[in-house]
């Protein structure tokens, strides 16, 4: 019996020695701390007049600055991270906020009802009242004033985040260990936020988890020891902000959009015969508008007759204006304010003029300095179409990582219809291949459906294809196409990965080669349009087509 009590004892004795290591262990790492107070200001990186700015808990390095009591925020930060809708235009020093009914323009010299100015000028840049960002934008905003340092809080993320109280009397430092200097001290039992980006229970226990950020509930941001919190819970950061509606006009079925290449005015003349080729066809794009010059002027083959015309078989009429002329700068044009308003005004009146049932913008190989503008003139647009009743569509490239930047999640707030042009995989001057091979299509409805609604986006097919050479290419309507195959006795293969056919033989003593669209391949195109549920299909162009495909191209009208 004696010796168990003396084996017991001499286990106690072991843990308490090694708790006492453990505990001397941490007095002794916290005996060598530094234990300078911080200076606030120089914390924050802050010059005299300036504002720490804490974004979801992280110091960011661009400054707010007061001005006769008021917090004004840099516009370029505020644009780029929280609200992209706030648009400065540099050439005239204004600032453009669109809503869904209209355009709300402010400068220098805008004051709000509190007779404050909206806007100043600090080196040469401008800056908002915290007030108004906070009015459009879905932020917890929260100011922070004390002696050594003002900071402003900004919070947009509404989701799950740990809170903690303090175990004991503790410091926040201004980094993760003992020999950064001291943000501020804590009594025991105070809350705080945790600021983590993982706040799992795995990575909460985690023994490498030492040091976490939190924030105090008077506005202290820093680091403190894991061990020196406990009552670890899970919150959640609630808005009551309402945002603005976009409402949108659609079709009441799916639609079948067919463009309609129109060269001069007389080409207007072929729609009769075009259109009585097709099937199922409920609007019609003829491409009537240029942009002419960097004034916001274009140049026009329109013709109310041919809309009467079209309206009288049930078909809408969605005039496209395209930025092809090499005579223009699309940068100039969509980056003036004057531009833009021109632009807009023309075209809403040649709208109502002609009696067109909407706007189809097709303006192509954007650069990604283009992009805010090209936004801000769609967000400009969509207010007057929607105020006039009017479908607004926009054209974009097949989806692709290189650009992105055209932004269709934007887009697809405002406008009507998202087109999603899924041809030219292979062009003019590239490496000879399929123009628009299955996977090529599938991938790009797959990617853009995660930034746009399915019933936004209609998907564009092409009733061509390129007969290939080691030279180059040429285009060739479909039935063309079939014509080109037949008198040269090509010999096609059906290729499951492409989703098409494939033939190559000898022409004229050169070796060509074609990747064929046709009833088939276009069919699986169809297909996944309906297994995707999105709001339609395009054709480029009218009278390339043999009749067959609209049976085709028509059965996406017969899902519900």
């Amino acid at each position: 019996m004696r010796k168990r009590v003396i084996s017991i004892l001499g286990i106690l004795l072991v843990l308490v020695a090694v708790l006492g290591i453990y505990i001397f262990r941490n007095e002794l790492e916290e005996l060598g701390a530094n234990n300078k107070v911080e200076d606030l200001k120089a914390y924050y990186g802050l010059e005299a007049g300036e504002v720490a700015l804490i974004y979801n808990g992280e110091l960011q390095s661009a400054k707010a600055v007061e001005q006769d009591g008021i917090i004004y925020l840099p516009l370029d930060w505020v644009s780029s991270i929280l609200n992209d809708k706030f648009y400065w235009s540099k050439e005239d020093e204004l600032l453009i906020y669109t809503t869904p009914d209209s355009v709300l323009y402010s400068n220098y010299t805008t004051v709000g009802e509190n007779k404050k100015n909206l806007l100043i000028k600090k080196n040469d840049q401008p800056y908002i009242a915290g007030s108004v960002v906070l009015t459009y934008t879905d932020i917890l905003y929260n100011i922070y004033d004390s002696e050594d340092a003002k900071r402003v809080f900004i919070n947009d993320k509404f989701t799950d985040y740990l809170t903690a109280s303090t175990a004991k009397k503790i410091k926040i430092r201004s980094g993760a260990g003992f020999n950064h200097g001291i943000v501020k001290s804590l009594g025991r039992g105070e809350n705080l936020e945790l600021v983590l980006d993982d706040i799992s229970d795995e990575n909460l226990k985690s023994k490498s988890l030492k040091w976490v950020k939190v924030s105090t509930s008077d506005g202290y941001v820093g680091y403190v020891k894991k061990t020196g919190l406990h009552n670890f819970m899970k919150a959640q950061r609630k808005s009551d902000f309402k945002p603005f509606r976009y409402t949108s006009i659609s079709l009441n079925s799916k639609v079948v959009l067919a463009w309609h290449q129109i060269t001069n005015k007389e080409s207007n003349a072929g729609f009769d015969s075009l259109i009585a080729n097709t099937q199922g066809v409920n609007v019609v794009s003829p491409t009537w508008f240029s942009l002419s010059d960097n004034k916001g002027n274009y140049s026009s083959f329109a013709d109310k007759s041919y809309v009467d015309k079209a309206h009288r078989q049930g078909i809408q009429v969605w005039a496209l204006i395209d930025n092809f002329s090499k005579d223009i700068s699309t940068l100039e044009i969509l980056s003036s304010t004057e531009a833009r308003k021109n632009l807009i005004s023309n075209l809403i009146n040649d709208a109502n003029t002609l009696g067109l049932d909407g706007i189809n913008i097709d303006f192509e190989t954007l650069k990604q300095e283009t992009a805010k503008h090209y936004i801000q003139f769609i967000r400009e647009l969509s207010v007057e179409t929607r105020n006039n009743g009017l479908i607004l569509s926009v054209d974009n490239p097949n989806y692709a990582s290189f650009n992105q930047f055209y932004r269709r999640d934007r887009q697809a707030e405002v406008v009507d219809y998202i087109i999603n042009m899924g041809y030219d995989e292979h062009y003019s001057g590239s490496e000879p291949g399929s123009v628009a091979s299955i996977s090529f299509v599938r991938n790009a409805i797959d990617d853009t459906l995660k930034e746009v609604p399915k019933e936004k986006l209609i998907n564009a097919i092409p009733v061509y294809t390129r007969v290939w050479t080691d030279k180059g290419s040429k285009a060739l309507g479909i039935k063309a196409a079939k014509e080109w195959v037949e008198k040269n006795s090509i010999n096609l293969t059906w290729n499951d990965e492409l989703g098409q056919y494939y033939g190559e033989g000898s022409v004229e003593g050169v070796t060509s080669y074609i990747w064929m669209e046709e009833e088939k391949s276009l069919g699986l195109k169809i297909d996944y349009a309906i297994e995707k549920d999105i709001a339609g299909a395009a054709v480029w162009k009218l009278g390339l087509e043999p009749d067959s495909v609209w049976e085709v191209i028509s059965k996406i009208k017969e899902q519900k």
